[in-house]
């Protein structure tokens, strides 16, 4: 059965890879920045990659039991310090941008 942050999750990584999609497209470029889920113990980690290489990154974390979302501090952990609520960002998907930025502390 599917949880309420898995759900959420899911509906960030699909919006966010058809926007840049339309919008690499759009702009006439070939590759563009697309996000996959990998479930882990604790944490979602939101992988990144461009669409046409096999090399990745972690765009981010998601804590599973409260949702919470945090900038990576290595591929295995998440920095200290809550960034934003994964419910946030799938109603404000326009915040997230393909580098992560929106994700450092100001």
């Amino acid at each position: 059965m599917m949880t309420e942050t898995q759900f959420y999750v899911e509906a960030l990584v699909e919006q966010l890879n058809n926007k840049w999609k339309v919008d690499a497209l759009e702009s006439g470029h070939f590759d563009y920045h697309q996000l996959d889920i990998v479930e882990g113990r604790k944490y979602y980690k939101i992988r990144q990659h461009y669409a046409h290489t096999t090399g990745r990154s972690v765009y981010m974390f998601v804590e599973k039991e409260s949702g919470f979302c945090y900038k990576p501090a290595s591929w295995k952990a998440p920095a200290k310090g809550v960034r934003y609520d994964i419910h946030t960002l799938v109603n404000h998907p326009e915040k997230c941008d393909p580098y992560g930025s929106f994700l450092y502390l100001y």
